[in-house]
């Protein structure tokens, strides 16, 4: 089935194909999107999209693409809910959403499960553009880039308190990092890396009683990015 033989009109249920900007049947005009759950056409004006059932929602609070600062709409599946962009296909979730992805595997099903019906955005290569640091989707404050679980090798747009900026595809590889243990062998390197700091500080406290004039206390090890982003993802 293609995606025009999906598509209805959201007025009158005429069939209407993909990027229509008007029902050739009852003249209503349509705003088409990309779904960001499942990567096919809908409308902003579909309350349900025809391919994986996530809801169009009012936004609570209003978005813009921080790419291309166009506004995005919000459709719900589960318990998560994210907002793409028309024009570049990226995707926003806020940091709930965020969360509940990261967290729930219902969820992660539903992402991966739907979107490989399709064929997805064009992938992103981080690395053939120059590092732009872009404005968060919702406050317009620049955002701290990441690179998520500090060995996804994904480099995401984060604005702690509102949410996380995808470019094409980054969802779709952070689920896949996820669902292949990612987050546990983050969580085992940041014990292993906790441990040693323990152990070097044992070490330069014996070390200062013994020579106090002598001591020059080393450096602490960086570390602080993947405690933070665990203990946002899994702290209540």
């Amino acid at each position: 089935m293609t995606d025009a033989a999906a598509l209805r009109c959201p007025s009158c249920g005429a069939p209407v194909a993909p990027e229509a900007a008007e029902c050739g049947h009852c003249r209503a005009a349509l705003h088409p999107i990309r779904c960001p759950w499942c990567f096919g056409w809908t409308f902003t004006e579909a309350r349900d999209c025809t391919r994986c059932g996530s809801r169009a929602e009012p936004a609570s609070v209003e978005t813009t693409c921080p790419s291309c600062r166009e506004p995005l709409s919000a459709r719900k599946l589960g318990g998560a809910s994210l907002s793409g962009c028309a024009r570049c296909a990226g995707v926003w979730a806020d940091a709930a959403s965020f969360k509940t992805i990261c967290a729930d595997r219902e969820t992660q099903s539903a992402y991966l499960g739907e979107g490989s019906l399709l064929s997805g955005p064009p992938v992103s290569d981080p690395q053939s553009s120059p590092i732009v640091y872009r404005p968060c989707a919702v406050c317009g404050e620049l955002m701290n880039r990441f690179n998520f679980a500090s060995c996804s090798g994904v480099i995401l747009d984060s604005c702690r308190p509102h949410g996380v900026w995808f470019d094409p595809d980054e969802l779709r590889r952070i689920v896949e990092f996820i669902r292949g243990g990612g987050l546990d062998l983050a969580r085992d390197n940041e014990r292993r890396s906790l441990e040693l700091e323990r152990r070097r500080l044992a070490q330069a406290d014996a070390y200062s009683e013994l020579r106090p004039s002598e001591f020059q206390p080393p450096a602490p090890d960086s570390i602080a990015a993947t405690r933070d982003l665990l203990r946002f993802l899994f702290k209540s």
